[in-house]
Order: structure tokens, then C-alpha cells, then sequence
């Protein structure tokens, strides 16, 4: 498995707002780690367009860093 950072584009803040919201994901591809960030909840996908913003490889201490932020952000545990 492989480390990623994920930045997802989320809604469901009212009428045309969003919030940037960064994930991290462990996967066994880049791709893997793009489509488990689309099917998050309340990622805002449009049309034809992903809510990733960017996927970036990461090393496991980053990982573990970012994963215990996760826990600290307000949008994601509500």
C-alpha cells in the first residue's frame, strides 16, 4: 500500500460555496486513492467533473500526521 494526499472539493455549504478539504488515503494506486477521494461524502462533483483537486504521493509519516488532523477538522467529524 502507498500513502496519498487528497484534496477534495466539498458542499453542501449552501447555494454555489464549497470548502477545500484535505484527505489522506492509503491505496494501492494513484488512481485508487483518486476515486476513494470522488466517492467521499459530500465531495461536490459537478457534471462531468471530479471533486479531487489533487492527488500527491506521501511518505507514511506524513500519513500518520495528516491522518490525526483529520480528526481535528471540524467539517469532517460533523
Amino acid at each position: 500500500m502507498e500513502y496519498f494526499k487528497v484534496l477534495v472539493s466539498c458542499g453542501h455549504l449552501g447555494n454555489t460555496k464549497e470548502i477545500t478539504v484535505t484527505r489522506y488515503f492509503t491505496a494501492k494506486s494513484i488512481i485508487e486513492a483518486f476515486e476513494n477521494g470522488n466517492r467521499m461524502p459530500r465531495a461536490k462533483r459537478k457534471h462531468n467533473h471530479s471533486a479531487v483537486l489533487l492527488v500527491k504521493p506521501i511518505t507514511q509519516k506524513e500519513y500518520i500526521t495528516g491522518k490525526g488532523l483529520e480528526k481535528y477538522n471540524s467539517y469532517l467529524s460533523s
